[in-house]
């Protein structure tokens, strides 16, 4: 996959903190900023996805032991 360069600005001891713990983790400053920037958007992702759930949820719920006995399956 290609990669684009972009420019983000820190304070230069939140970069040294920031390297500190890629170094610590044997990763680069890059993999760091990239993986926490990723992970907050998935998380955002995941939330709106689950808000949605909720508001589309009817209530019924199915106990798991009916859907073992309709799949012929002893818990």
């Amino acid at each position: 996959m290609a990669m684009e360069a972009t420019t983000i600005r820190f304070a230069p001891e939140e970069r040294a903190w920031i390297q500190s713990y890629a170094d610590f983790c044997g990763k680069t400053f890059s993999d760091v900023v990239r993986e926490a920037a990723l992970e907050r958007v998935e998380d955002a992702a995941d939330l709106q996805a689950y808000e949605e759930a909720l508001r589309e949820d009817d209530g019924v719920r199915i106990p798991f032991e009916d859907i073992l006995a309709k799949y012929g399956m002893d818990k």
